[in-house]
């Protein structure tokens, strides 16, 4: 094993978490050394069919993190399991001295997010970070990247995103993603706002509005802020942006990139940005000036969590905060739209995270 690999607990044994566990046994960055998951005999059956796994991995199964940690030295933590489960496994992760990457939302609620930062407080150098893999697809990147060209686009003025598709959620039992006022923005919202928090950093202000739906067939149960919002996000010199979601529609109109990625429209000052996937268009003077064509999300968003699972290496062998500070602004801005709908009114966003006690964070 090379030096240089950070000796990780992954937890979690779900398919969409041994997914993840396989690009760190893949890689050079991450050692996974312990696996934890409540159920070890289905845990041990999932592992043994995965590729460079550890010939005594049976030995390396923990009902929690404090066990694995135990018994095996470790720096860092992977959490991809149910939302409800995060907020407990996150502490717990950092009561370890463990830096902590957790698949979103890292809190359903306020409450949780405040028990989650009093802990890592009691240990400022672990990284915290939410993961968002959806900012970190190729179209993603050339997006926030665009934006940020003073000669093709020169300075944002209005803007807009588009998220609208079907998603499923019924279950026998209820999911958290059915049941939990607000989660909708924590764990859809959040793909798309995401990115914009990247490319052009927090707002000062948001308002937003959340219909309540009912659609029992697919599992949206009369809850607000379970299955779409809108808002507007104001930034300096009346610079604002529009966006409107729904997982919960008819159809797919906008196609599946929209779903997910979300359908974008920027105008600046010198030029317009047009996103529909990987397709990322600029117009300057009536013409169009570019239109280039880059992998939108990669199936089974794989490569899009390599490179979030690199940024993440690197944070912590740099002792940078910068994916901590983004995905944890992120999480405060999702937040933010939902006091503001519960409440019918204008967020400020300094003020809130001021008052919140997370100036860091700004």
């Amino acid at each position: 094993m090379s030096e240089n690999k950070i000796k990780c607990i992954h937890v979690g044994l779900g398919k969409f978490s041994l997914k993840r566990l396989q690009i760190n046994l893949d890689s050079n960055l991450f050692e996974p050394v312990a696996y934890v998951d409540i159920n070890l005999e289905k845990g041990k059956q999932e592992l043994s069919k995965i590729k460079n796994i550890q010939d005594d991995f049976e030995k390396r199964i923990f009902k929690t993190i404090s066990e694995a940690k135990k018994k095996f030295d470790a720096e860092a933590c992977f959490i991809f399991v149910s939302s409800e489960f995060h907020a407990n496994l996150i502490i717990e992760s950092l009561e370890n001295n463990l830096h902590t990457i957790c698949v979103k939302s890292i809190a359903c609620d306020l409450d949780e997010f405040k028990k989650i930062i009093d802990q890592k407080n009691k240990n400022k150098n672990l990284l915290l970070v939410q993961g968002l893999n959806n900012q970190w697809s190729d179209a993603s990147l050339k997006m926030a990247e665009t934006l940020n060209d003073k000669d093709k686009f020169g300075e944002f003025l209005v803007g807009y995103c588009v998220c609208w598709g079907r998603q499923d959620l019924k279950s026998e039992v209820p999911l958290v993603d059915s049941t939990s006022d607000g989660i909708f923005y924590h764990s859809m919202g959040c793909h798309q706002l995401g990115q914009l928090v990247k490319a052009l950093g927090l707002p000062l202000s948001v308002t937003s509005r959340t219909p309540i739906q009912n659609d029992e067939e697919i599992g949206y149960l009369n809850i607000n802020r379970t299955a779409g919002g809108s808002c507007l996000l104001e930034y300096p010199d009346n610079k604002v942006f529009s966006y409107i979601g729904t997982r919960a529609a008819h159809s797919n109109p906008f196609g599946f990139a929209a779903r997910w990625s979300g359908s974008w429209m920027f105008h600046g000052t010198k030029g317009d940005i047009k996103r529909e996937g990987g397709r990322i268009s600029v117009f300057q003077k009536d013409k169009m000036i570019s239109d280039t064509y880059v992998k939108d999300l990669d199936l089974g968003l794989i490569e899009d969590d390599r490179k979030q699972f690199e940024e993440f290496y690197d944070n912590i062998k740099n002792k940078s905060k910068s994916l901590e500070r983004l995905s944890l602004q992120t999480w405060l801005l999702m937040e933010a739209l939902n006091i503001s709908s519960r409440k019918d009114k204008k967020i400020e966003l300094v003020s809130f995270i001021k008052d919140l006690g997370f100036e860091e964070l700004l």
